[in-house]
């Protein structure tokens, strides 16, 4: 019986969570580095997950920076920030074959745009997912929260074959609860909502998820960023089930339930190295302007965000 390929690209923290938990069920599993030193200690010392603040997972994937030595999958997740998107797309070519399923669970809105110009759209899907890591080491990852992982194809409507059905079961048996659904854009607007009322302002404030809530004048632009999102959204004809002050509701509730954590954007920001604004609230302002609308709030954060990256790096 021949056994599934699966291959992840991108050893951050999700990626070492996610290849982790996979390898322990169906061990073939690849990674795509493309640090050359970082791959070889990989390959040798393994990937280290810990769950609950104490069990130790360990994996021994192959890790290569040669997609060419990986060879083609039946499936690859791609978990790098949005912004390094570009960069891993000619990767796909030695990736993927004709019946290959490429699954993106990045941050934001226009990762996949990106991955559509070298896969089909019928090859490609969409998610997201509330589990959360921290990179704890090289090759070691915390699992800081977990949740359901949503999947969907980049066009949506009915599946057209099982394949996408078959790597949420894959997902299941490691670990992740996993559900699939006809449409995913209002599942990814409602994360790329949430992240534009949280990541912005922990990565100039500096502060943890929680402590916004501690600050009536950042809960001020917290709320009019939303409420901007929320008014392209809706001007585009999305729709998430939820009237503005559910969402907003939603958005705090978030950053109860996270308080402890950094947010992706802070720790890149912590680290001198570029950030996913511009997939974020970076995005809010692209389609606001498609839309006609006038977004101040977002257009600003971008700016500060930036300007912090800059000054940090």
């Amino acid at each position: 019986m021949k056994q599934t390929k699966i291959a992840i690209i991108g050893p951050g923290s999700l990626g070492i969570l996610f290849a982790t938990r996979i390898w322990q069920q169906f061990q073939n599993v690849a990674i795509l580095d493309y640090k050359k030193e970082r791959a070889e200690r990989l390959a040798s010392k393994g990937l280290t997950l810990i769950e609950q603040g104490e069990t130790e997972i360990r994996a021994f994937p192959m890790v290569s920076t040669e997609p060419r030595h990986i060879g083609e999958q039946d499936f690859v997740l791609v978990l790098v920030k949005a912004f390094q998107t570009e960069a891993i797309v000619d990767s796909l070519r030695s990736l993927c074959g004709p019946k290959t399923l490429v699954i993106s669970l990045q941050n934001g809105i226009g990762a996949g745009d990106i991955i559509a110009k070298e896969v089909s759209d019928g090859n490609l899907a969409l998610g997201v997912t509330m589990h959360g890591a921290n990179k704890n080491d090289e090759g070691t990852a915390i699992h800081a929260g977990s949740g359901l992982t949503i999947l969907g194809k980049y066009q949506p409507g009915p599946l057209r074959d099982d394949r996408l059905l078959q790597f949420a079961r894959i997902l299941e048996t490691a670990g992740f609860q996993s559900e699939v659904v006809q449409d995913i854009y209002p599942f990814l607007w409602k994360k790329l909502l949430v992240n534009v009322g949280i990541n912005p302002i922990t990565a100039i404030t500096g502060l943890k998820n929680g402590q916004i809530l501690n600050y009536s004048h950042l809960l001020a632009i917290q709320e009019q960023a939303v409420r901007e999102g929320f008014e392209v959204m809706l001007r585009l004809g999305k729709d998430i089930g939820m009237d503005f002050q559910q969402l907003l509701d939603f958005v705090r509730q978030v950053c109860k339930d996270t308080g402890d954590n950094i947010s992706s954007m802070l720790q890149d920001r912590l680290r001198g190295g570029p950030t996913e604004i511009d997939f974020i609230n970076g995005a809010v302002v692209r389609l606001a302007r498609k839309a006609g609308l006038s977004v101040p709030v977002n257009e600003t954060l971008c700016h500060l965000v930036e300007f912090y990256s800059e000054v940090s790096g």
